[in-house]
């Protein structure tokens, strides 16, 4: 990984920011990662403990591989940097949510910002193997979701509520919506 300094177009502006930026020589670290992680997980489950969560490191990282996308490394001021990754291509800012387990239980910031959304299955059909499904969740599904019975995710956040809930189970499967891309880390 390496690190540099770039330009990028945000809303408020153009900002000079420190990004990571993955390339192929990552894999191997990458892939040792996920191993690591699959280890200490499995290790706890044999003890009856609870399986480590997965690391956003690993998740964005990965997806920065699969998609040619940088990763935010700090706060950028005079901007909202709530999103994780960014595409020099399209200058769009990118939010990037994983899950280990499905059902998933993802949580949404009341000031999270991104232009793009974009859900990654660690667990790809019941299985670890170290392959990631990645979908692009449509922003109208995400802000329209029912997080209860009187309001949408949208609806909680300008309440500066944390919604939650299961991109997969609430969005994925009924739109029956399908990967954009499978990528083997």
């Amino acid at each position: 990984m390496n690190q540099k300094n770039i330009n990028i177009k945000l809303p408020e502006g153009t900002f000079s920011t420190q990004v990571d930026c993955f390339n192929k020589k990552d894999d191997d670290l990458l892939r040792k990662i996920y191993k690591n992680w699959r280890n200490l997980s499995d290790e706890l489950n044999m003890i009856k403990g609870r399986g480590v969560n997965l690391p956003e490191a690993l998740s964005e990282g990965a997806f920065c591989r699969a998609m040619d996308t940088v990763r935010i490394t700090s706060s950028i001021p005079g901007a909202n940097t709530s999103f994780d990754v960014y595409n020099l291509k399209t200058q769009k800012r990118i939010q990037v949510k994983a899950c280990s387990v499905l059902p998933d239980l993802t949580s949404f910031g009341p000031d999270s910002v991104w232009d793009q959304l974009y859900f990654v299955d660690f667990f790809r059909q019941g299985n670890w193997d170290t392959s990631i499904d990645i979908y692009l969740i449509p922003n109208n599904l995400i802000y329209n979701f029912p997080v209860n019975a009187t309001q949408t995710m949208k609806q909680q956040q300008k309440q500066q509520r944390r919604p939650r809930f299961s991109i997969y189970s609430g969005i994925i499967q009924p739109y029956r919506l399908k990967p954009i891309k499978t990528y083997k880390i």
